[in-house]
């Protein structure tokens, strides 16, 4: 019997799955679903537990929308991209951080039960040695620029009374560096309710 569901909120193409006065991007894919509020509580009404899924910085939209906040290219000074052509927004682009609890609040407030952040890292795929982290400061290492945002969401949503939840690499579990993405089990753990 299904007692559990995630539903993409914010998917990895930058589109939100409902209706809502957010900044949009260009991205012409992705669904948005008009009474996904309405989805929900027929849901909750067959005890179905809802968790909502956001795509943190992995995003082709947003990245074209506010291209001085994305992970740039040392060699052409625009938008870096991975091997499959995507964009990541830099973990330490504060403003961004601002839009991402924008998106909780706004889903939490339609009735998801748990919010699920994804993509939670540095990009891993291309030619890393190319990307450009300008907005990291100097004195802080990936890990902890992340460790950062992780404790800004958690200052930010805590008083919401979401649930919240992170997804991490399984290799957080037995590595202890960052693997280069600036993924850490040990300085996620105390910002979200599971990981």
């Amino acid at each position: 019997e299904l007692n559990a569901v995630v539903i993409d909120i914010k998917d990895s193409t930058g589109t939100i799955s409902f209706p809502n006065n957010l900044p949009k991007g260009p991205s012409k894919s992705g669904c948005v679903v008009p009474d996904l509020k309405e989805f929900i509580a027929q849901l909750h009404e067959s005890g179905i537990y809802v968790i909502g899924r956001i795509s943190v910085f992995q995003d082709p939209s947003y990245t074209q929308l506010f291209p001085e906040l994305a992970v740039k290219s040392k060699a052409t000074g625009g938008v870096w991209k991975d091997r499959k052509g995507l964009s990541f927004i830099d973990v330490g682009a504060k403003p961004y951080w601002d839009y991402i609890i924008q998106i909780a609040k706004a889903s939490y407030g339609i009735g998801f039960d748990e919010l699920n952040f994804d993509y939670i890292r540095y990009p891993s795929d291309g030619d890393m040695k190319d990307a450009n982290y300008a907005w990291m400061k100097a004195s802080s290492t990936k890990a902890e620029m992340l460790e950062s945002f992780f404790s800004y969401l958690h200052d930010n949503m805590k008083d919401t009374g979401a649930v919240t939840s992170a997804d991490l690499f399984g290799m957080t579990t037995t590595i202890t560096d960052d693997m280069g993405i600036g993924q850490v089990l040990e300085k996620a753990l105390p910002y979200f309710d599971y990981i």
